[in-house]
């Protein structure tokens, strides 16, 4: 069988989507995304330079992503994304795009970030085991687990009271580049931190059409009226499309450290959780860094998350010597 390999373009958008929709049915990793979906990713990447299509005549057999990040903290991490075609699997494609992939993020690091050292990773559903196997054939090594977590929005949701000197409101506009302040501030320990400037801010929230602010919501000081926690959530339309549960995606929460451990983030949370079954959502989901130095899978858990896969990051450190 003879390849073609090229970058994506914008015209390959419907036959992505479709490729990812085949191999959602036989991989089953929650991940359904819609022409939208992948427009929205396309315009965030370099497809010229970071991208591939592998066509077996006109048939789109697999494609690959590079995700150069926008403004990293120390080491770079940039994300490998791909897929093959089930009807293409085990003939050395997934190898060989891997490897091209991890190629192309070179010289994309060090056009942008020249001066930071660089791991490519890929992130992998636990339960693949071919997958698994393969990422760890080319060197890669398991660097940190995340859990994708869920809860029904029903009528058994924990009520959390909004502790003394906290108050709840929506998100909104006027309070944006604060909230963005914020969150810079409350993930800056964390693991493979990034710091969000405006653009990209808006990039991941203000402009993206998954962004749902009026789902989302902040804590705010009463001394000082500022904001000190935060969830931020977006809705997929095409998950509800595909399975007829309606889910809202918490995308971030996070509480600036002088304020945690005094019950604000699982008070906004619990809030958020009884808005939306207000607001007709059916289900609840988020993913959680197991190795998170602050409680966060506790007040999931205590929230009534519960863990329906698990993700691990593997990592592959480039020589840019």
């Amino acid at each position: 069988m003879e390849l073609v390999w090229r970058p994506l373009t914008t015209a390959d958008i419907p036959a992505v989507t479709a490729l990812c929709g085949a191999a959602e049915a036989v991989d089953d990793t929650g991940e359904v995304l819609s022409e939208e979906d992948f427009a929205e990713t396309f315009g965030e990447r370099n497809l010229p330079h970071g991208s591939l299509a592998v066509l077996a005549g006109d048939t789109l057999a697999a494609y690959g992503l590079v995700n150069v990040r926008p403004d990293p903290q120390g080491t770079h991490r940039a994300a490998l994304e791909g897929v093959v075609h089930p009807a293409f699997r085990r003939q050395g494609i997934g190898r060989e795009l891997l490897s091209r992939l991890v190629t192309m993020t070179r010289p994309l690091h060090l056009e942008r970030y020249p001066t930071l050292p660089l791991v490519t990773s890929a992130m992998v559903d636990g339960s693949s085991a071919g997958h698994l196997a393969l990422v760890e054939s080319l060197g890669f090594t398991a660097d940190r687990r995340f859990y994708e977590m869920e809860v029904a929005l029903g009528e058994s949701l924990a009520q959390v009271p909004i502790p003394a000197g906290y108050e709840i409101v929506p998100f909104s506009a006027s309070r944006n580049e604060e909230t963005r302040l914020v969150c810079n501030a409350a993930f800056a320990a964390h693991w493979a931190p990034i710091s969000r400037s405006p653009e990209v801010w808006a990039s991941s929230f203000t402009d993206s059409k998954r962004f749902v602010p009026d789902d989302s919501f902040l804590a705010l000081e009463r001394a000082s009226g500022a904001v000190v926690s935060f969830v931020l959530s977006r809705h997929y339309p095409a998950i509800e499309e595909a399975t007829g549960v309606r889910e809202l995606w918490i995308g971030d929460v996070g509480t600036l450290a002088e304020h945690r451990g005094r019950g604000v983030a699982s008070a906004l949370l619990s809030w958020t959780l009884g808005q939306a079954r207000a607001r007709g959502y059916d289900r609840a989901g988020l993913s959680v860094d197991t190795g998170n130095s602050t409680p966060a899978l506790g007040v999931y858990e205590r929230a009534g998350f519960s863990v329906v896969r698990t993700w691990i990051d593997y990592g592959l450190p480039i020589d840019l010597a």
